[in-house]
């Protein structure tokens, strides 16, 4: 997964919230394994340490172990909700 494939997937879920009506279906957490972080060199965000990494507002979750992918609002149902962090609005491209 690249940056430009994070950002169509992002915005083809919120695209699929805003026809549905459904906020589950908005963008939840952006799963990345470390060596696509790093070596696709990704691009967020990080203003404090409860924010936590973001990209487009989207929190951002990097280990070793993890399959790049994202997730709904929805699918985080049963994640601790202290180290999801609140969710926010997704960020247009700028």
């Amino acid at each position: 997964m690249d940056q430009d494939e994070i950002n169509r997937q992002l915005d083809a879920m919120a695209a699929e919230a805003a026809a549905t009506g459904d906020e589950g279906k908005l963008p939840g957490l952006i799963y990345l394994s470390a060596d696509t972080y790093i070596s696709r060199r990704i691009q967020s965000v990080t203003t404090s340490l409860i924010r936590g990494m973001r990209i487009r507002g989207v929190r951002v979750w990097v280990s070793s172990k993890f399959e790049d992918r994202i997730i709904s609002r929805a699918e985080t149902d049963g994640l601790d909700a202290d180290m999801l962090g609140v969710f926010e609005d997704l960020e247009p491209l700028s």
